[in-house]
């Protein structure tokens, strides 16, 4: 695949932080099958986000429900983890409290595994 290059600084950094991965090689540099000699720097943002469900006992969950609060306040469903491994499930059971009987923003809701 043809892919844009440059020795540009400003051009760099545009791309350091707005594309998901970049890769560095010597100006004269040839690509090499199966020989490293490139360099490629992944790009990886974190974000914080609430609980608001899992699935599985609630003794060692698989995977958690993530949520975000939205402008008006309210609990929105943003995506979910992968299968939890059994011992980090356990861990985070021991880190999780019930919601208030009645007032949880996802009551009826649904999801799928999808």
């Amino acid at each position: 695949m043809l892919c844009p290059s440059t020795t540009d600084p400003d051009t760099v950094h545009e791309w350091l932080t707005s594309w998901t991965a970049v890769v560095f090689k010597e100006l004269d540099g040839l690509y090499r099958a199966s020989a490293r000699g490139w360099l490629k720097y992944k790009v990886r943002e974190t974000t914080e986000a609430i609980v608001g469900a899992i699935t599985g006992p609630t003794t060692a969950p698989r995977t958690l429900l993530l949520g975000r609060y939205d402008t008006d306040g309210r609990l929105q469903y943003t995506g979910r983890t992968t299968v939890l491994p059994s011992a980090a499930g356990r861990t985070v059971a021991g880190l999780l409290a019930p919601a208030d009987p009645g007032r949880h923003p996802w009551t009826g809701w649904s999801f799928s595994a999808g």
